[in-house]
């Protein structure tokens, strides 16, 4: 009895082991830095289409802000920390950090990559004032529904800019567009502010029928 239930242990073992496998194959997190002028890359390869999100960055000149610089399938640019992106499909992510440092510090940024996680819905806003702009992110593994729910502060109008897979329109509130496969949602706020205060503000809503 003894002989023919410690194999049947030993299999368990090995079946477990190959579950935990997958899970941390699923989620996958990558480090990079920038000191003394030179950059350190991290780089990971997304087995399929996935969320990308930003989840650190530091060591920025006070006053400035750090961010993740990331090259992906379908992506190629910087995105705040919080913030997602979508891949378009499988294949290199590489992370970069983006941003201002002292001559006697560095910036470090980490980013994490899942290529299982697919949200129903989103909600993303974008704004711009003071000369800047802020974009609204937001990773999709399917065909998408984008709706502009608001769009303020316009002197003559505001409206969402919405850029997608296969879209790119420029809606006002209630307006609808629809996205084709995966990848990333982007908004950014249009319309004109007074440059003595004020500013846009915009928010979309993303709803998708997860695979």
């Amino acid at each position: 009895m003894k002989r023919q239930l410690f194999p049947g242990v030993v299999a368990v073992l090995v079946a477990g082991g190959l579950l935990a496998g997958v899970a941390f194959a699923a989620t996958q997190t990558i480090t990079a830095s920038t000191r003394n002028g030179g950059s350190t890359p991290g780089s990971a390869t997304a087995t399929s289409a996935s969320r990308v999100t930003c989840t650190q960055a530091s060591g920025a000149t006070a006053g400035t802000i750090p961010r993740c610089s990331l090259q992906a399938p379908g992506w190629n640019g910087v995105v705040e920390v919080g913030k997602s992106i979508g891949t378009t499909g499988a294949g290199n992510v590489v992370l970069n950090c983006n941003g201002s440092y002292p001559a006697n510090g560095g910036l470090s940024c980490t980013a994490q990559i899942d290529d299982t996680v697919c949200t129903a819905s989103q909600t993303i806003s974008g704004s711009a004032s003071g000369g800047s702009s802020y974009r609204g992110l937001a990773a999709v593994k399917a065909n998408a529904t984008i709706q502009c729910v608001s769009a303020t502060g316009g002197t003559g109008g505001t409206t969402c800019g919405i850029q997608a897979p296969g879209a790119n329109a420029s809606m006002t509130a209630g307006q609808t567009i629809t996205s084709s496969g995966p990848g990333t949602v982007a908004l950014s706020c249009g319309g004109q502010y007074p440059a003595s205060g004020g500013g846009l503000n915009c928010t979309a809503q993303i709803t998708q029928v997860c695979p």
